[in-house]
């Protein structure tokens, strides 16, 4: 039953981001000529990802494996960054927004400070969230993961 459960939430939550596709500003660039947009991922698919790392980093906060919570930021950052590229018209305050809770979570990670990441992934929560409003897809609501659907991972750092 829980494989069920865990499996409808996971279809659920993939699906979600494709939601973002409708978002207004959410314009891929045009092509040049002779080009296309097939091999532009949609914000929607970038979201989905950010999401997934979201949960890692999650519980990479929890199990204090700080290398693991580096490199999903490094991903986040990543992920954000393309966003920023591929859709120019997203407004720069909503990209902006994370750029402070992603810093202060790289400061917790390097000073080991579970207590100084965990607030700042609330915030990092709060700067998805105040963005999918700005973007009227508020349905979109981000929160602390409960259960991690990565049960082929290891959050915990080698050796321990």
């Amino acid at each position: 039953m829980k494989r069920l459960v865990v499996s409808l939430v996971f279809a659920l939550a993939a699906g979600l981001p494709a939601l973002a596709d409708d978002v207004l500003f959410a314009q891929p660039p045009s092509p040049g000529p002779g080009q296309s947009n097939a091999s532009t991922p949609s914000l929607g698919d970038i979201m989905g990802t950010t999401q997934m790392r979201h949960i890692k980093l999650w519980y990479a906060i929890k199990a204090k494996n700080w290398g693991l919570v580096k490199y999903e930021l490094d991903q986040l950052k990543d992920s954000f960054d393309n966003a920023a590229i591929l859709y120019r018209n997203i407004p720069i305050d909503y990209i902006a927004s994370v750029q402070k809770p992603l810093a202060a979570l790289r400061e917790g990670a390097e000073s080991k400070n579970g207590a100084k990441s965990e607030k700042a992934y609330a915030e990092l929560t709060k700067s998805c969230n105040s963005c999918h409003e700005g973007a009227e897809i508020g349905f979109i609501l981000i929160q602390t993961p409960t259960y991690s659907p990565f049960s082929d991972q290891k959050f915990a750092p080698a050796g321990k």
